[in-house]
């Protein structure tokens, strides 16, 4: 199996895993999801992803403080879940293998808090019978984060409904997302260097395009969020300074990008110019989180 065999495999794969989690009630209510899926959800248009991200919704976590009991609370549900999917098939082509669920950071607690969990999804492939070294489906689970009243929704996936992320929630938490990546926030957070978030660059052009600039409740709202997830965080923002900082790097890495042909450089940067732009009218910078409020 080659790279694109092997892509196109796991793309399948984590699409009927999905499937099987929000046909399962208890993890439907336990997650909300994002990331590349969802926004393709929201904006019927596809970039690839090859995992699965999401949150603990804030009231599920509340009751859930424990991260030993919660991860073998989702193993077990897992379990459940991706057994009952499979096992209605006809014919039945998938089996699940194993499920496991680490921590990230993997030993030491966070120190604000901000544990995260990676379900890792081993699953069996009669079409694949015998083929070594399959890659594992990978659901991420961040650590629950501020979210303003309309930040969560309600969409349609293959005949379930899934709780997730808005699309002016999508776009603030991008922004977020891309900041975490540069100098600044890494230097603060001592967490060291880390590539510069460019697919993030990229769905932001992707959401303009069909939430133009001139849409100021959706913009507004989109800052609002992107304040939430600045705090829930600690990362500072100063306006468009501190999205250009080693933009070359940017430049580069976005460029050297072979999946983000379809958006030039020039228009992701003219995207994010816009937004910001229309975040400055808004007055909601700078963005000063220190480290003692956490």
């Amino acid at each position: 199996m080659n790279s694109l065999e092997r892509n196109k495999w796991l793309n399948g794969a984590i699409k009927e895993a999905l499937n099987a989690i929000v046909a399962h009630q208890p993890l439907r209510s336990a997650l909300v999801f994002k990331g590349a899926r969802i926004l393709n959800l929201h904006l019927g248009t596809e970039r690839q992803s090859l995992d699965i991200d999401s949150n603990l919704s804030p009231e599920f976590a509340k009751q859930h403080e424990n991260l030993e009991e919660l991860q073998a609370w989702l193993k077990g549900e897992m379990l459940i879940a991706l057994r009952n999917y499979f096992e209605r098939q006809s014919p039945v082509r998938f089996t699940v293998q194993n499920v496991e669920v680490r921590r990230n950071p993997p030993r030491i607690p966070h120190p604000r808090k901000w544990d995260a969990l990676v379900v890792l999804i081993k699953i069996n492939d009669e079409k694949f019978r015998g083929v070594m070294g399959m890659p594992n489906v990978e659901l991420e689970i961040a650590a629950p984060e501020l979210l303003g009243p309309a930040a969560v929704t309600e969409l349609s996936l293959d005949g379930h409904v899934l709780r997730a992320y808005a699309l002016h929630r999508i776009a603030g938490e991008k922004l977020r997302a891309f900041l975490t990546s540069l100098p600044a926030y890494r230097e603060k957070m001592k967490g060291g260097t880390r590539a510069h978030r460019v697919k993030d660059l990229h769905d932001l052009a992707r959401i303009l395009a069909v939430r133009p600039i001139q849409d100021e409740k959706f913009w507004r709202d989109s800052a609002g969020e992107f304040r939430l997830a600045c705090q829930s965080r600690l990362v500072d923002c100063a306006g468009l300074a501190t999205f250009l900082q080693a933009w070359e790097a940017t430049r580069t890495a976005y460029s050297n990008d072979a999946t983000l042909s379809s958006i030039p450089f020039s228009a992701a940067e003219d995207a994010l110019r816009q937004i910001i732009g229309k975040f400055q009218e808004f007055q909601i910078f700078p963005l000063e989180y220190p480290l003692s409020q956490a």
